[in-house]
């Protein structure tokens, strides 16, 4: 062991971690079991080797044939043909290899399974990573996995929905399931109740009813339809019902709502529901229109590219992606990724392409710039944080030391990149040429750039993992004891979400009026460089953080 190693555990033990311990251990206590009627469905559904939403396709897709007969691809003369062609094989043999390891991850799924369907309950084992985010051990069948993973799981211990209060966010659960989740909270649950019918046929033949297949998260959608069609025949009888579905309640692209925090940005805060409104803010859609207006200047101007991106239309989809990569030091480059795969998407539900034969490359290279354009103007404080926080980690960086901070939790996080010391060696195996990366020696030099692009990113998980022990931690206190937890999004038995989603808002202001996080970490630099020229933190505005206990929208 090293010095600066021994360094960082004598210090990391001397700090009180009972809040963090206590968490993991109740993640550890909630005990799960398989959700049978959704393992039916989806081995039935897996079997059948048809394509489901939500699901890879079960075997290759069909390469398009080769349509010039005998004439050699390099003498066709339709060179626009021949360029269709590769592109679209090249497409359909991209996606066949994507999804060849999205495939192995439903056949290992559903062997686990099948493997505990008869077990009455189940555990996970839960650990930290080195920013105190709390993850389940297991790869495969998870609470945290993909969206029929989750579905084939629910609580063990049930709770008991007696009045409608109780099935409240049973009902919101579903509609948020669907995406219904831009409107009041009253109305995703009248949206539920208006549903039930379709619920019922979805519970009676899932495999026929694929309402539920309409929905955002469909696997999810398809255990609560069950979920709510029994309770609703029992509502109907006059009876109680007791449920095992985890609810969950969202944060708003809480990234944002941590860096609005953290500098107290009231126009960011409202953009992402931590001050009140009759109806959920909607940054996403904040960032489209902003978009659209700078595209629409284009347009007017004669450009075409501007004019048909705008015939096939901005929406908030388009720029989802884009704005949640932001907290996490998302690049131009990546939002050019997301511009396409989304532009992919959209014309896909199309009838028309306004870009004709051409590929997308030029399209969405051209419409990230206007998407991140708009992101800079929309979420100005986030950036000033995000810049802040990155100073300080260069000058640790320069000064030969790894960017460390503490935690409102007490959680001392390092950040641990290195160069990395080794050769590269060519060499054949099966016949394919293979790459091996052999190390040589310990690595003892700061890899700066990876050092300052991921200190932000590392900083707003601390944070977020911060809210979360602490709601853990309080709700534990209140008999809560099943948790449905995924960084961002927090969940529990319906009747209890009313005051867990209490507990989620007192966690947060707690956080943000107890703990000043940037000018600690300002303190900590001036400590450890103290031949450094450390920044004072920006400038706060006057978000008042209490407002978030009155939010409703904060997180749902």
């Amino acid at each position: 062991m090293n010095e600066e190693t021994q360094k960082y555990i004598d210090e990391f033990e001397q700090y009180d971690l009972s809040m963090e311990y206590g968490c993991v251990n109740a993640l550890q206590k909630t005990p799960w079991k398989i959700n049978a009627y959704v393992l039916e469905t989806l081995r039935a559904v897996w079997d059948s080797g048809e394509e489901w939403k939500g699901l890879p396709a079960k075997y290759d897709r069909t390469l398009p044939v080769y349509p010039f007969g005998d004439t050699k691809i390099q003498d066709v003369e339709d060179k626009v043909a021949v360029k269709k062609f590769k592109r679209d094989r090249t497409k359909i043999h991209t996606m066949n290899n994507r999804e060849m390891s999205k495939r192995i991850q439903v056949e290992r799924t559903l062997q686990i399974a099948e493997e505990y369907a008869e077990r009455e309950k189940m555990w996970y084992v839960w650990q930290c990573d080195f920013r105190g985010r709390k993850y389940p051990v297991e790869s495969f069948l998870s609470p945290q996995n993909a969206d029929y993973s989750k579905a084939l799981l629910e609580f063990a211990e049930s709770a008991t929905i007696v009045t409608t209060e109780d099935a409240k966010w049973l009902a919101i659960h579903g509609a948020n399931l669907f995406g219904v989740d831009k409107v009041s909270l009253e109305d995703r649950e009248m949206w539920a109740y208006f549903n039930a019918d379709k619920a019922i046929d979805v519970c009676n033949n899932p495999i026929e009813s694929k309402w539920w297949q309409e929905a955002d998260k469909p696997w999810q959608a398809l255990a609560w339809c069950k979920e709510w069609a029994e309770y609703s025949i029992a509502r109907a009888n006059g009876e109680t019902y007791e449920t095992h579905l985890p609810c969950a309640s969202d944060g708003t692209c809480n990234g944002l709502q941590h860096l609005s925090a953290m500098l107290r940005d009231a126009e960011g805060g409202r953009s992402v529901n931590l001050t009140p409104s009759p109806v959920p803010q909607d940054i996403y859609r904040d960032v489209a229109e902003k978009t659209t207006e700078l595209l629409q200047i284009e347009a007017d101007k004669g450009e075409i590219l501007a004019q048909q991106l705008l015939t096939l239309g901005i929406d908030r989809k388009i720029c989802k992606r884009p704005v949640m990569i932001v907290p996490y030091s998302g690049t131009l480059h990546a939002c050019k990724s997301y511009i396409k795969e989304a532009l992919e998407d959209k014309l896909e539900d199309m009838d028309y392409n306004p870009f004709g034969d051409d590929d997308l490359f030029r399209p969405s290279q051209y419409l990230a710039r206007y998407v991140w354009q708009s992101i800079s103007e929309v979420i100005v404080a986030a950036f000033e944080v995000m810049d802040y926080i990155k100073s300080i980690a260069r000058l640790y960086a320069k000064a030969g030391k790894q960017f460390s901070w503490v935690t409102p939790t007490n959680l001392l996080v390092r950040q641990t990149y290195k160069e990395k010391k080794g050769r590269r060696v060519h060499t054949h195996i099966s016949g394919s040429m293979v790459t091996v990366h052999v190390k040589d020696g310990i690595p003892d030099t700061i890899n700066v750039r990876k050092a300052v692009s991921s200190s932000s990113p590392n900083f707003v998980h601390s944070l977020d993992a911060s809210a979360l022990t602490m709601t853990v931690h309080e709700a534990i206190k209140d008999g809560i004891t099943d948790y449905a937890m995924v960084h961002d999004s927090f969940g529990t038995h319906s009747p209890n979400m009313p005051l867990f989603n209490l507990r989620i808002r007192e966690s947060f202001a707690k956080l943000y009026t107890e703990n000043d996080v940037l000018y600690n970490l300002y303190l900590r630099a001036t400590e450890e460089l103290p031949d450094a020229d450390v920044p004072e933190p920006p400038a706060k505005g006057d978000l008042d953080i209490n407002e978030v206990l009155v939010s409703p929208y904060f997180f749902s």
